[in-house]
Parts: structure tokens; sequence; C-alpha cells
């Protein structure tokens, strides 16, 4: 992908393409960005489940059923709060295009399993054709069994038709509400059938459990299969740019979205054969996200608060738990979505006790601060992050050596801009830029000034945007 970006306008593509600058890189390298991003290293952390659908059936005979059922309860959810950390890691690891789209996909397709092996191996799905064709991504989503576990479709058989799967491809995937019927539903719901899976992971199409028959699709009569069902919807401009909205939303604006743009946009996409990177490249190049106005405009989700501050500072956490914790505590739990709308965006994120929490972090994490912050609860016994209630130490070690080497200047004034360039999406108010220098002044020497005013930078409210 050969990009025309304006030099000013670089760091608004590596903070929405990326996951923001990491300080290990000398410079805003794009080439880099786009170079890994051809690469394609699956996340492998867990192994395929060792036990098949007749080892759990025996079970229900087993008088230490209950004990065995809790043990591989707990070995899941140990299994994916490491496949949580891993891909956090990863993300920082290879702050690349391919994983920022995989992230993207991962909200788009909202899905939990309880199963870590489906989990992973969605996880690469989405990743493998998170710049490639819609098409062959939706396709393959759809045939994924932790997808068609969460929406039911393992129970979608010919005498009783299970509706969940093709209202949520149509809602949430491609069409979006109010382009199709109920009927459509109903009848894009028989041509599913049968589209189940086994206990190892394993796509099965189970011919008796299908229907056959005739099926009256969007104005169209024949024995539609899920095949023809998928491609019957990528065949309407709608999922084209309904897709497009969500980019722009994604990636320039949560507001003021232009709709004649999105749907020019869309048009192109649908005409590309639905070309997800050429779709990129349109939108990076464009006026509206090259506009000062959508600089600095976005507040970042959990998960690109917890990377930044991380690819920031070069940090890395004593305890992988303490990740897993402050998603929990942001709202944002990867392969944990709330439910099959996903989650929230922009605004959304923000309240007056999250921000609280938010602008606090730098200094829990890196001041030695302690925390006895408790995310409200969600009702969900079996969810991630609830472990080790109480106070809270929540380290993470930095070398702010290296980083007063990296960002000492021949004035302490010039030490203070180039940090708070380096930080921040857009400039601070001159109130909150002379807080931050008083604060890191008083410093005896130049890591103690550095880690301050790192600190400090990073607690104000603008280092919650990207």
């Amino acid at each position: 992908m050969n990009l025309s970006i304006p030099q000013p306008k670089v760091k608004q593509l590596m903070n929405r393409a990326s996951f923001g600058q990491g300080v290990q890189k000398s410079s805003l390298d794009t080439k880099q960005l786009y170079k890994e991003s051809v690469k394609i290293t699956p996340l492998q952390s867990v192994s395929k489940p060792e036990m098949d659908l007749d080892d759990l059936k025996a079970m229900k005979n087993d008088p230490d059923r209950k004990q065995k059922m809790k043990d591989i309860f707990n070995k899941s959810r140990k299994e994916l709060m490491k496949l949580n950390v891993d891909w956090v890691e990863k993300i920082i690891a290879e702050p690349t295009l391919r994983e920022r789209m995989t992230f993207f996909w991962h909200g788009h397709f909202a899905c939990r399993t309880l199963v870590p092996y489906f989990a992973q191996q969605q996880n690469n799905i989405l990743r493998e054709n998170a710049l490639g064709s819609f098409r062959d991504l939706l396709m393959g989503i759809s045939k994924d069994p932790a997808m068609l576990q969460f929406l039911n479709n393992q129970q979608n058989r010919k005498d009783h038709p299970n509706e969940n799967f093709a209202r949520e491809v149509m809602e949430l995937f491609t069409l979006g509400r109010g382009n199709y019927s109920e009927q459509d539903i109903k009848e894009a719901a028989r041509a599913f059938t049968g589209w189940g899976f086994n206990a190892v992971g394993d796509y099965q199409f189970r011919q008796r459990q299908h229907d056959f028959s005739d099926k009256s699709f969007r104005g169209e009569t024949k024995k539609f299969t899920g095949e023809e069902i998928l491609e019957s919807i990528l065949d309407d401009k709608m999922t084209a740019r309904f897709i497009t909205g969500k980019f722009y939303k994604y990636f320039i604006s949560d507001e003021n979205i232009p709709i004649k743009t999105v749907e020019a946009w869309g048009d192109d996409f649908y005409r590309s054969g639905y070309d997800i990177k050429k779709l990129l490249q349109t939108i990076f190049e464009s006026a509206e996200f090259n506009d000062p106005a959508n600089t600095g405009n976005k507040i970042k989700s959990p998960i690109e608060l917890i990377v930044g501050l991380q690819l920031h500072t070069g940090g890395k956490f004593e305890n992988d738990q303490s990740i897993v914790f402050l998603e929990r505590a942001l709202g944002q739990i990867l392969f944990y979505l709330p439910n099959v709308s996903g989650w929230t965006s922009g605004k959304g994120w923000i309240d007056s006790t999250s921000l609280t929490f938010r602008v606090a972090l730098p200094m829990l994490l890196f001041g030695g601060a302690e925390t006895d912050f408790e995310a409200s609860d969600d009702g969900d016994a079996n969810g991630l992050g609830k472990e080790n209630a109480g106070k809270r130490k929540l380290h993470c070690n930095v070398d702010w050596s290296m980083l007063a080497n990296n960002f000492t200047k021949k004035s302490s004034g010039e030490t203070f801009e180039a940090i708070e360039s380096f930080l921040l999406a857009r400039p601070t108010t001159s109130f909150n830029r002379e807080y931050v220098t008083r604060l890191a002044s008083a410093e005896p020497n130049d890591t103690e000034l550095v880690k301050k005013a790192f600190i400090g930078f990073m607690s104000l409210p603008e280092y919650q945007l990207c």
C-alpha cells in the first residue's frame, strides 16, 4: 500500500492505523507499519480441546462429573486469560495495521466463547483476512465454530429453525437494521440449517439437518444454501455502505458523518470486490481523515489506552493479571465482549468514575500508588478479571534512564515540548502545560524530570484522546 500522507499527519496515521508510535521507534515509520502488516503471524497460545463430544456425553453418568466440569471450566478461564494477555503483548510487539484491523473486526464480529481454542481460532481467521476481501472474511467467520456457537446455529435444524445467526449476520455484520425484512430472516435461517461444528473446532455441514426446499429471500425464490444467502447479501451495495460507515466512525469521527461521502466510498468498496486495503487507503488519504478538526477527537478505548501506556514508555507489567484487571475495570475485555452488539465507542467509554480512574492510571502504574478500584458488577459470575479483590499495586516497569536519553534536550522547555508532542494527539492548554512544568521542574536530575513529565502529560484529559 503506497500512501500519500501529508507529513504533519503521519502521527495521526500512526495513532489510528496502528496504536501510536512506540518509544523504541526512532521515527514515525509508515513504511514499517505496512511492511509488517504483510506478515501474518497467528496467535498460538492454546491447543485443541482434548475431549470430544462423546467424552462430554459420557460424563453425565460419572459420579465425579461436577468436579471434572469445574476443573475443565477453571482450566478454560486460565487459558482465556493467557490468550488475552498474549494478544495484548502481540499488539505491543507488532503494532501494525494488520493487528489494528484484527482488533477492529474482533469488535465488529462480536462473539464470546468459553472454549479458548475456539476463541484463538476465530482471532486468527480475523487476522488472516483483516486486510483482504470482506467477502472472504464474512464467509470464514460465518463458518467459525465460536460464532456458530455464540449465535446458536448449532441448534439450527430443518424442523426447528433458529433465527439468531441469520438475524445478526444481517443486522450487525452486513446490511444494517432496516435493510431486510423479518421474512428474510426466517428464510435465511432455513438456509443456514445444518451449519455446525464438532468439539475440537472443525466446521461441519450436517446434511440431515439442512432444509433443502425452496426459500424466498429478498425477492428471489430458489433452494438457497447458506453460502448463497451470504452472496446475495454481498450483492447489495448497502452492505458495502454499512461497513464503510463503521470504518468512518472508527478511523475518522464518531460525529458529523457525511452520508454522501460514506455512500461514495461504499460504492467504490463494492466495485473493488470488497477490497479492505483499498478502502483503508481511500480513508487515510482523504481530506476528512487529514482535517485538523478530526485530530485528537476520538476517545481511546480501554485497549488503546492500556496498549498506548506501554508503547509510549516501553513499560512491562510485573504481573500479567494486571492487564486483565485493567481491561475489566475500564470495560473492555478481549475475547469477552458483553453481547452480540459488541463494545460501546466514543463517549460511551467515559463516565465520572471511569475518567477519574483513567487519569489516575499513570501514577498507579509508574508512581507506585495503590488502588482499591473495583469495576461495576456485570452480573456474570464467570467473567474474567474478577480475582484478587482489595488493594492492588499495578506496577509497570519502565527504563526511565533510556527515556531520559531519548527526550532530554538542551533546555527543560524543549524537553517538555518533545514529550508533549510524543504523547498527545493534540496540544494541551497553557494551564495544563504549566502544571506539568511545575510538577517536574523541581526534580534533581534528567531521569526524574522526564519521569515526572511523562506521568504529568499522561494524566491530562488530552491523553485520553487519539
